[in-house]
């Protein structure tokens, strides 16, 4: 089977779990889309032919020798896809303690003013992950929740993740953009603002506040999760 074939048989992959996403639950579309633009990826980038002539295959082994003598190029976030660079992030904010690598304020500006579709997504999942695994009953994790909400809030990230829910908010095209990595984004910031304004009405005006309920109406995609929160903004 051609190259060709294969994308477009991952494509129409894609386009029946964009039609079916409203009925999967518990993050399956996620990782649906995670996994499927990362076999996109990876087929999109396998430049090789096998129906190449012998000499040209010999050419080929004469390069990668010659390369292999060379050292190895060190592999940078720019390398990493989504998975990855997110659980790399994860690591490094450690649910946000005094001695995380990565601070709140490192996440929110990637939000706020990052122009690269896949490293906004990855710092809002990471605030969405710690946020799902942290303890509201441990004192010590409330108050760290607290303060986040708080600087998500006055630091204008809700702001920017309204305006990226919209279509508002301008991304650098680059030769390797995943065609689903918007989408995928989208899912993250409604999500986040689930976990945010969830059981705290002051904290659902804030969002109201901040255009989160505007960017949520504005936003025209099949996330089965825009319909719960309208209507949590709404309450």
């Amino acid at each position: 089977m051609r190259r060709d074939e294969v994308l477009d048989a991952i494509k129409e992959v894609q386009d029946y779990f964009e039609d079916e996403k409203e009925h999967l639950q518990d993050g399956v579309y996620l990782r649906m889309c995670n996994a499927l633009g990362g076999t996109y990826k990876y087929v999109a980038e396998d430049d090789s032919n096998d129906d190449e002539g012998e000499d040209e295959g010999n050419d080929e082994e004469e390069e990668d020798e010659s390369e292999s003598d060379e050292e190895p190029r060190e592999r940078t976030e720019d390398d990493m896809g989504l998975n990855e660079l997110s659980e790399l992030w994860e690591c490094q904010f450690d649910f946000g303690r005094w001695n995380a690598v990565l601070p709140l304020e490192g996440l929110i500006e990637t939000i706020t003013m990052g122009d690269d579709e896949k490293r906004v997504c990855a710092a809002v999942r990471v605030l969405n992950r710690s946020l799902k695994g942290s303890k509201p009953d441990d004192p010590a994790d409330a108050e760290r929740i607290l303060q986040w909400k708080e600087e998500l809030f006055e630091q204008r990230a809700i702001e920017a993740c309204a305006d990226i829910l919209e279509g508002e908010h301008e991304f650098t095209p680059t030769d390797d953009d995943d065609p689903w990595m918007y989408s995928v984004l989208c899912d993250e910031i409604l999500e986040l603002f689930q976990r945010l304004g969830e059981g705290d009405a002051l904290y659902r005006t804030k969002l109201r506040r901040s255009g989160a309920l505007k960017g949520v109406k504005g936003h025209f995609g099949r996330s089965h999760l825009r319909q719960a929160v309208l209507d949590m903004l709404q309450r």
